[in-house]
């Protein structure tokens, strides 16, 4: 099994930023318009997207690879313990940067298994600038708004420890995780976008055809 990358300053109040809060509810929103009946989160950080889900009546389980967490299961996201469509939908938030990319397709195969609905994914999208605009023609219609992630010149991606790899770095531009996610067997990319207040998270959305 891997060794855990999570420092003893995890949780403290810089990294639980106001553009984290807003990340944990879109990841809630997402979860919640496929109206589960159970899920799985993968990698919970401090609990509060799962907690929240479990309020809502969902069933919910955790995993991750540190027990230091408290997971309900502590396993490797490559090698889930888990029988096939065990949930409905499946949620891993800023977890499979923490491994090597070549690893990434078998890993999101293991989440394509279990998941009897959808899969929720976000990852770390570097950009040196990320305007935005937000458009809103009707009081009735919901705004629009999209981001532009600039990086004239990307950089080479260098492990920090923790990290082995983000969007937006010259080894992995969006087009190649694009075309990832697009090849799992049975599932379709039906959404991927930036959200307006954390422009570094970058939101996937595959549904079961």
């Amino acid at each position: 099994m891997r060794k855990p990358q999570v420092n003893s300053d995890y949780f403290n109040m810089p990294y639980l930023s106001r553009e984290r809060w807003i990340s944990f509810w879109y990841q809630i929103m997402e979860v919640m318009e496929t109206k589960p009946e159970s899920v799985l989160e993968v990698g919970p950080g401090p609990g509060i997207v799962i907690r929240a889900i479990r309020d809502f009546g969902v069933f919910g389980v955790t995993v991750d690879i540190d027990w230091r967490l408290r997971p309900t299961v502590a396993a490797d996201v490559t090698k889930l313990p888990f029988g096939d469509k065990s949930f409905d939908c499946v949620l891993a938030a800023e977890v499979l940067e923490h491994i090597p990319f070549a690893e990434v397709f078998g890993a999101v195969k293991e989440l394509a298994r279990i998941s009897r609905k959808s899969i929720v994914i976000t990852l770390p999208h570097y950009s040196r600038f990320s305007p935005s605009i937000a458009l809103k023609f009707f009081p009735f219609v919901p705004r629009v708004q999209k981001v532009f992630p600039i990086s004239l010149i990307p950089p080479k991606h260098r492990f920090d420890g923790q990290h082995y790899w983000e969007i937006g770095k010259r080894e992995t531009p969006i087009s190649k995780v694009r075309q990832l996610f697009s090849a799992v067997d049975d599932f379709r990319l039906v959404r991927d976008y930036l959200i307006e207040e954390n422009p570094f998270h970058h939101f996937f959305v595959l549904t079961k055809v």
